[in-house]
């Protein structure tokens, strides 16, 4: 998957929460790519969501709906620009 933007990046708790979003959000229609989480985000290894046909609203509405347990949400608007934060799961 190209890197068109703007673009949404979600990071998830672990691979299976990763996998959970994939098989949750694969009948949508929205075209997102499992990749590993970028290092501008999170220094540890991991698995995040590249979003890119999903408005923002469209995208949190179906991770809530489907109760997808997730980190955060990343909006990436333009290249070599620091991603902007628009949501972080608080800690239960």
């Amino acid at each position: 998957m190209r890197e068109n933007y703007p673009y949404f990046m979600v990071t998830f708790p672990s691979v299976h929460h990763a996998l959970r979003f994939e098989s949750a959000v694969k009948p949508t229609g929205i075209s997102f790519q499992l990749v590993p989480v970028p290092r501008e985000i999170s220094s540890s290894c991991g698995v995040a969501a590249m979003v890119k046909s999903a408005d923002r609203k469209a995208l949190q509405d179906i991770i809530h709906n489907l109760q997808i347990e997730f980190d955060s949400i990343y909006l990436y608007k333009q290249p070599k620009e620091k991603p902007c934060l628009i949501e972080k799961r608080e800690k239960k």
